[in-house]
């Protein structure tokens, strides 16, 4: 019988704002807080292999397709370069074509955007550019957690910690 992997450490960025607390999952060993290149997610070790990024709705989706569009494509060129990658997103796809729940931007709170900024955009990442997008919804966290978990089964060695 092959020797078990250790349990794999997982990286929060130290940008993240209002980080998810895995800290008492048995899941993982630990969960350690650094600056990682890309993504918000990723696992101790594998940091330049796996990672995951974080989006919060479609407020933010609207705000990184229009305003930070170009700071937005750099890291979805960073994204690129890893052997898996994913953007996991805190709505359904169902509350993201639902328009009535989100505006362009707080500075402009009577006026809807069009719902497809945010799909055209989020179907350019996955066909142009390769990279997963999970309309996680409330379940993000867990998603996030099974992704980083699989992606660490298939692309970790033994020796990670």
């Amino acid at each position: 019988m092959p020797p078990r992997k250790p349990k794999p450490v997982i990286i929060c960025d130290s940008r993240e704002k209002k980080p998810w607390d895995y800290s008492r999952d048995p899941a993982f060993a630990a969960q350690e807080v650094a600056a990682l290149k890309s993504g918000d997610y990723s696992i101790k070790g594998l940091e330049d292999v796996i990672t995951v990024e974080r989006k919060r709705d479609a407020n933010e989706l609207i705000g990184n397709f229009t305003t930070d569009k170009d700071r937005l494509y750099r890291e979805i060129d960073r994204l690129k370069e890893y052997k898996f990658a994913a953007i996991v997103i805190e709505q359904s796809l169902t509350q993201i074509l639902n328009h009535e729940n989100y505006y362009i931007a707080k500075r402009f709170k009577n006026k809807k955007a069009p719902v497809a900024i945010v799909i055209q955009n989020l179907i350019n990442i996955m066909v142009e550019h390769g990279i997963m997008v999970i309309f996680a919804g409330k379940k993000a966290k867990g998603i996030t957690k099974g992704l980083l978990l699989a992606a660490h089964k298939l692309h970790g060695s033994d020796s990670t910690e």
